[in-house]
């Protein structure tokens, strides 16, 4: 059944279709560009962005329907962004089973990191080390490296982890852990670099962050937000069926 047979089924289910009308007024996304717009990482923002809103992508199918919490314009413009990258050198805290990481590999040359102790699982009986290690071997190329370290991240010594110029933070969400993260890993980022933030909807996930900025003396060139609602809250549709989950933000960061 393809996707027009589906919508005249659902067209006939009344209350469904009230349901889903309810939902989709509930939550209302808005894109925002901030800061120097002619810098060449906020070039990379701007036609990464378009491509995933355009859905211009040669991605794998199968990569946008994996199990995950990131959606699939957002697994669109990751993988367009390192495809724009000169010598990308990603580092990843939060990996779950690979749905951002596969994203970042597939068709790039890239040196990717991550870091991950698997304490947190989303499905029931899932080995999701293995899970991740399967997909990644699935996806990645021979231009591209990977290295996988099973560790908290606040237990990882990151004056060891030198020369990256993009960072995605995904783990645990409370206020302390974001605040940790971006302080704990700026030794390991260039002087110039990418930050990417999941979860941008939640309020401490953005207090934590600029707390951090501030504190580790941290200058924003650009900033590109995404939120999927506007009042603090979770936004109803999310994972691999959504487009972008729970907001994110990417910002152009100068040490």
């Amino acid at each position: 059944m393809d996707n027009i047979q589906k919508k005249k089924l659902l067209k006939k289910k009344k209350r469904i279709l009230s349901l889903l009308n309810l939902v989709s007024s509930l939550d209302e996304t808005t894109i925002i560009f901030d800061g120097n717009l002619d810098n060449n990482y906020s070039k990379i923002f701007k036609q990464s962005l378009n491509n995933a809103l355009a859905m211009r992508t040669n991605l794998d199918k199968q990569v946008l329907k994996m199990k995950g919490l990131s959606g699939r314009k957002f697994r669109i413009m990751l993988n367009s962004l390192i495809k724009l990258m000169e010598k990308p050198k990603y580092l990843e805290i939060g990996s779950w089973i690979g749905s951002t990481a596969c994203s970042a590999l597939y068709d790039n040359s890239i040196d990717m990191t991550c870091i991950d102790n698997f304490s947190q699982n989303f499905l029931p009986n899932l080995d999701t080390e293995k899970e991740l290690k399967k997909n990644i071997k699935k996806y990645i190329n021979k231009n591209s490296s990977f290295s996988l370290i099973k560790k908290d991240f606040r237990n990882v010594n990151y004056n060891e982890l030198k020369g990256h110029n993009i960072f995605f933070f995904d783990g645990p969400h409370h206020y302390e852990d974001h605040y940790d993260a971006i302080s704990l890993v700026s030794p390991s980022m260039n002087n110039t670099f990418l930050m990417i933030i999941d979860d941008w909807n939640w309020k401490q996930v953005r207090e934590a962050t600029h707390e951090a900025i501030n504190n580790c003396k941290l200058k924003i060139i650009s900033s590109l937000e995404i939120k999927t609602t506007q009042d603090d809250s979770s936004s109803l549709i999310t994972g691999e069926n959504s487009d972008w989950h729970q907001g994110c933000i990417f910002f152009n960061i100068q040490k």
